[in-house]
């Protein structure tokens, strides 16, 4: 996965970092792909990243433990690409509950998934829960995590191609200065 050799606290302070720059280049809240609410409920944080065509991931902070929660629209895997609505199996198997439990809130949509990892700690590994694809059924993380600009660089190619001539409100340095003041 993309994120693999990423610690925690990085991801955690580029998803800061991407918030923040999203505000200086859009006035507007709703067309922001970039949110991070911090103490969302007491000692946890949350982070979003929508793409404003349906699709989402949400990621839930709690110390050195993150839950990503993500979906593809598109996606096989999606509850709404089941006969009957359902969540794939096993998706949330083994989440842990105090992470799991943010996304009971409504305004999270826990059955909009298709794909959900979690980490523990910084060195440990992502894991996730026993869905078992068949038929080789793309959940979308593939190309939904790499959405998230986990460097000053990534976030100025994201900006460039979002906001297109609107980019010009910030600055490479400036990206580079909000980025290094969250780390």
């Amino acid at each position: 996965m993309i994120l693999d050799n990423l610690p925690n606290k990085k991801l955690v302070s580029a998803l800061k970092a991407s918030a923040a720059l999203d505000i200086e280049l859009c006035e507007d809240e709703y067309l922001r792909c970039f949110s991070y609410k911090a103490n969302w409920a007491p000692e946890i944080d949350v982070a979003s990243y929508e793409n404003g065509g349906g699709d989402e991931i949400v990621i839930v902070i709690k110390g050195d433990a993150i839950l990503i929660k993500g979906f593809d629209h598109e996606s096989e895997v999606s509850p709404h690409a089941q006969e009957e609505f359902r969540i794939w199996p096993g998706m949330y198997e083994g989440a842990p509950e105090e992470l799991l439990g943010v996304l009971d809130n409504d305004f999270f949509e826990i059955a909009h998934v298709t794909f959900c990892f979690w980490r523990t700690s910084n060195s440990g590994s992502w894991q996730q829960g026993t869905v078992n694809f068949q038929n080789n059924e793309d959940n979308g993380a593939s190309w939904l995590l790499p959405a998230i600009t986990i460097t000053p660089e990534c976030f100025i190619e994201y900006a460039k191609d979002y906001y297109q001539d609107d980019f010009n409100k910030i600055t490479p340095a400036r990206v580079h200065q909000v980025f290094s003041e969250y780390e």
